[in-house]
């Protein structure tokens, strides 16, 4: 049965967002949720225009799939030859009854049948593309990973006040440890404190794009292949008193904890500054 809490909004480029009572809070903006999977995440990851055997990409979010999907139909539109391997992480496992009532009525519906397959099946593959949705806490998933690197990495889980557990600097460490030295990271995020989580977990910043009535995001990587942050704009976040990033210890302690123990940090920083 559908929880009424939970349910479908559709947005401005007509395709439809899901607000998740858990979070208090819609997946996509309104002003195109599939829209922003592609300007927010496929276009400035530059995943289209490499140029290798196999590519590798990391999906944190599945959510709906629109990252998924919009990676999958743009790679296809390129008629890319290259093998294309899709990792994705999701928490929720009920998403497929809100799934089933989305429809594009074009041939992305078919990539999106395949797409609910392989969220009931957990593995598929469809000619030189292979999804995985691996269930649960992301950053267990994380830690077990090894013997590969991401070319991309989609950084789109709820926002950070209401998922801090997958925006520390202990998690960008990990992603990092986890991609090739000429991958892209994108978020929706331009939070001072998510910036500075990348920051200290030696990402290099930049500015990504802005989508509809949001503010620009976030584009990282390890190495100089960005255009980064000016020294100015780096200083201004690491000189916020609020920017006191998100701390994960053994990238497992409860989101209260993280909540609570960056709060501590921040009044204790206040006071300092007082004395």
């Amino acid at each position: 049965m559908t929880d009424k809490k939970n349910y479908l909004i559709p947005t401005a480029d007509g395709t439809s967002t899901l607000f998740l009572e858990e979070y208090d809070q819609a997946m996509h903006s309104d002003s195109g949720a599939y829209e922003e999977s592609l300007l927010k995440h496929i276009y400035p990851s530059g995943v289209l225009d490499l140029d290798a055997d196999i590519i590798n990409v990391l999906d944190v979010g599945f959510g709906l799939g629109y990252n998924t999907l919009a990676l999958i139909h743009e790679f296809k539109l390129k008629k890319k030859q290259s093998d294309l391997n899709i990792i994705s992480l999701e928490k929720e496992r009920h998403l497929i009854e809100f799934m089933e009532k989305i429809k594009f009525n074009d041939e992305r519906d078919d990539i999106y049948n395949f797409i609910k397959q392989v969220y009931r099946s957990g593995k598929g593959s469809i000619e030189n593309i292979t999804l995985e949705i691996l269930f649960g806490d992301g950053r267990n998933f994380l830690k077990k990973m090894e013997r590969i690197k991401f070319d991309a990495v989609f950084q789109d889980p709820f926002s950070p006040s209401k998922n801090p557990e997958m925006w520390s600097v202990e998690y960008f460490a990990c992603i990092k440890n986890l991609t090739a030295e000429t991958a892209i990271l994108t978020t929706y995020s331009s939070a001072d404190q998510i910036r500075r989580a990348m920051l200290e977990a030696g990402l290099i910043i930049g500015s990504g794009p802005s989508v509809g009535r949001k503010r620009e995001g976030t584009i990282a990587s390890k190495s100089g292949i960005i255009e980064p942050l000016n020294d100015e704009r780096i200083s201004n976040i690491m000189d916020n008193p609020r920017s006191e990033p998100y701390r994960d210890r053994g990238l497992s302690m409860k989101r209260e904890e993280i909540l609570s123990e960056r709060l501590d940090r921040i009044r204790e920083g206040k006071k300092a500054v007082i004395r």
